[in-house]
């Protein structure tokens, strides 16, 4: 068993560079970056291109391992460049160390869900294989150990990642047309329903109707900038863009896009919305000191850009409300966006090919054909602008 968080040897440390970037790293018990950790992040982490977040998990999981080596009084230099390894009772403590929760979860519970435990064994398998590969690079090819050694580094790695659970599909669907009446009722500012206080009604209003009318995931409203409202014209959109390590963006948990980049079109009852909130709302310096500071859209009641956790919040509050489930979240509305979307393409008679270009557009997954997207890029977008704006004027009444 690991010892308590207050007392792990290894932590996972975040720095925000001059530049934007933001970098996770492993530091050691005495304070500083630990060395093999940090090169493996460097050179295979964010030479690679991996996301801040990707890069957090890994970070994580390699420093669980050096903590529960630590524990064991085991010397992972000296076993994995010395291609030694370890044995199988050895690699059992490590897969169920790796199954605790780790500092700073906060979950509450013991274990983490098996898809992180998955997710753990095998990041340290790689951890495990990169490292040996310095130990490897010394033997000489024609060295007759060298059939043995890697036989070892395999039965080890594989001991980690044998007989790992399947991740059982959650099954989520989204949420019934009664509870999606409870929380309309419940966002609308000055409702006798809505749990929020006056001055962030409005703002909250704003941000959870995008998540309902565009599908968008939590990090997605976080990282729009008041640029990305094109909201005059015939034809408002709203532009959803990519923008890993931002320099505007000094949040310590940065909200990520994961999606691809696209425009979507909104309805001009959601326009005005937005645009009221930017306007008359947000730029309000009593109510919001600080938010013509920076670019973002939604703040908090400081004026700074708004944060996941305080998304999180608003969600938790809105699971109060009377016709609100549980388990109320933005994941849930993005659920049910492709539920209102599923049965509009089925009443407009889509083929399904056409129905999954249009829904991977709109919610900016890749495409399964580049040779399709090629040829269908521009209809499939009209289509999706024209599918989108109709559920939209389904809530609001044809606005």
């Amino acid at each position: 068993m690991l010892a308590t968080n207050g007392n792990l040897p290894y932590r996972v440390k975040e720095s925000i560079w001059d530049t934007g970037e933001r970098f996770a790293f492993t530091e050691g018990p005495d304070g500083l970056g630990s060395y093999w950790p940090v090169l493996y992040a460097v050179t295979r982490l964010r030479s690679s291109g991996h996301s801040f977040g990707t890069m957090l998990g890994k970070a994580r999981a390699i420093a669980l391992f050096h903590n529960w080596a630590d524990q064991a009084d085991i010397d992972i230099l000296e076993r994995v460049q010395g291609l030694s390894f370890f044995s199988l009772p050895e690699v059992e403590g490590l897969r169920r160390a790796l199954q605790r929760s780790s500092e700073g979860s906060r979950r509450g519970g013991a274990y983490v869900t098996s898809k992180v435990w998955i997710d753990r064994c095998r990041i340290v398998s790689d951890y495990i294989d990169w490292h040996a590969g310095f130990g490897l690079a010394k033997l000489d090819r024609q060295d007759p150990s060298l059939r043995e050694v890697r036989e070892r580094l395999d039965d080890c790695r594989e001991w980690l990642v044998d007989d790992l659970p399947t991740p059982v599909p959650s099954g989520r669907e989204g949420l019934t047309e009664e509870a999606q009446v409870a929380v309309l009722r419940a966002i609308v500012p000055g409702s006798p329903n809505n749990p929020f206080e006056p001055r962030n009604q409005f703002r909250n209003f704003a941000l959870v109707l995008c998540y309902y009318q565009l599908g968008l995931r939590l990090s997605e409203s976080l990282v729009l900038k008041t640029p990305d409202l094109k909201l005059e014209g015939p034809t408002p959109i709203v532009l959803v863009e990519r923008r890993a390590d931002d320099p505007d963006d000094r949040r310590a948990n940065q909200p990520l896009v994961k999606t691809k980049g696209r425009p979507l079109p909104v309805t001009k009852a959601l326009a005005l919305v937005l645009t009221q909130w930017v306007t008359e709302h947000r730029s309000d310096g009593d109510r919001y000191p600080g938010a013509k500071k920076h670019p973002y859209v939604f703040v908090s009641h400081f004026g700074t850009a708004l944060t996941k956790s305080a998304v999180g919040l608003i969600f938790r509050t809105l699971r109060t409300c009377e016709g609100v489930p549980a388990n109320f979240s933005a994941h849930l509305l993005r659920h049910t966006w492709n539920d209102r979307f599923s049965k509009l393409a089925s009443e407009a008679e889509l083929r399904d090919a056409v129905e999954k270009q249009i829904r991977n557009f709109l919610m900016g997954w890749s495409d399964t054909s580049e040779q399709g997207a090629t040829y269908a890029k521009r209809a499939t977008q009209e289509e999706a602008d024209r599918l989108m704006l109709r559920m939209q004027q389904a809530v609001v009444g044809g606005a």
